[in-house]
């Protein structure tokens, strides 16, 4: 899967995600409540990068300070969405 926003310079690729994946994301995430919706945003960046989520080159943890914050925004919500749709159990089977 691909994640792409042309405004705000986002093109990262992430692998065929796998029970590993999301299991060292839930690991390496901290609640929510911990921290300040902005800082969160970024831990969600981070623990997507501990996870192994993104295909090299990916995103390097040290350029997230840096990043805009609507592209880390952007970016951490489309992890988070990637993250519950992963999950999801279609009850019909």
């Amino acid at each position: 899967m691909r994640i792409q926003n042309e405004k705000w310079g986002i093109d990262v690729t992430l692998v065929d995600l796998r029970q590993r994946h999301v299991e060292a994301f839930s690991v390496a995430i901290q609640p929510a409540g911990d921290f300040p919706a902005t800082k969160y945003r970024g831990e969600v960046i981070r623990a997507a990068v501990k996870a192994g989520w993104f295909e090299a080159p990916g995103i390097n943890p040290a350029d997230i300070p840096e990043m805009h914050p609507a592209a880390v925004r952007v970016l951490s919500e489309r992890l988070s969405e990637v993250f519950v749709a992963v999950n999801d159990v279609d009850p019909k089977g």
